[in-house]
């Protein structure tokens, strides 16, 4: 039976069919390939439920609790920030690093984890390391833990409460920092899509006047937290790279490489901390 007819809603396709997935607890593969199977009311007012839920702007990844990133299904809830597939580009940018030199005990940090998306799959993809991961946001630590065991890298990853760096002593101890920190500008916070703004966390989206406000507490941070030779990488949004890059440069920090997404913004900041620069011994 056709659960457009049925819901009496056209919301998208995939949508639709992932909603239905879930209330039937099937993939999308059965999904299109029982279009006639009907189903109990009571499962139909379900999934009416859940369309109309949706298409009122509540993101499908917090009706379903879900969201894949980088390979792995992660949990996620209105306390976190949805996961975005731009920063998969931070995490393939710092597994590459870590792997290219094939050292054990590499140590990184994420700062501002939300869900864990980045630490985990970090941890994941490199057997050799393992991280501290901080939160201001207690919600945002559980789910991150819960996401840690799921994907069995919890004994890898310490997941810490705190305001990004703040919890580390100002001493060079991080083989890698990582961040996605929030970095919206007021100007275009206002012209989030519903979706967004109504619904995902605003300390987790909205970074100041200029969007920049955590980049300027997360340089100097950094730089004092870092290994000589280690990395630095943060996630920016549109515009902020030559600035955030400047920022880590007025700290020690040598620019290496800026990274775009697939529609060409620059989207990663990557730098380095030199031996002996004026931040190499904390």
């Amino acid at each position: 039976m056709d659960a457009f007819r049925r819901a009496g809603v056209e919301p998208s396709v995939l949508s639709s069919d992932l909603l239905l997935g879930f209330v039937t607890g099937r993939d999308r593969v059965y999904v299109l390939s029982h279009t006639e199977e009907d189903l109990p009311e009571e499962a139909w007012a379900n999934y009416r439920s859940l369309i109309a839920r949706h298409m009122k702007g509540e993101p499908l990844q917090y009706i379903t609790g879900e969201r894949e990133f980088y390979g792995l299904d992660f949990l996620v809830a209105p306390g976190v920030l949805i996961p975005r597939p731009e920063t998969e580009i931070l995490v393939e940018a710092a597994a590459g690093i870590i792997r290219e030199r094939a050292v054990s005990d590499r140590v990184f940090a994420d700062a501002g984890t939300g869900s864990g998306c980045i630490a985990v799959s970090i941890a994941r993809q490199t057997p050799n390391c393992r991280g501290w991961a901080t939160d201001i946001s207690r919600q945002a630590l559980s789910i991150a833990r819960r996401n840690a065991i799921r994907h069995g890298v919890s004994g890898r990853i310490r997941f810490v409460r705190s305001d990004l760096l703040d919890c580390f002593r100002r001493e060079p101890v991080f083989d890698l920092i990582l961040s996605n920190p929030p970095y919206i500008s007021s100007e275009e916070y206002n012209t989030l899509p519903a979706g967004v703004k109504d619904y995902e966390p605003r300390r987790a989206l909205f970074g100041g006047r200029d969007g920049l406000d955590f980049y300027r507490r997360l340089a100097p941070a950094a730089a004092l937290c870092l290994k000589p030779g280690g990395f630095v990488l943060f996630e920016t949004g549109a515009g902020q790279a030559d600035s955030v890059g400047g920022m880590m440069e007025a700290e020690g920090l040598a620019p290496q490489e800026i990274l775009r997404d697939l529609q060409g913004i620059p989207r990663c900041v990557i730098a380095r901390k030199c031996g002996g620069s004026r931040r190499g011994n904390g």
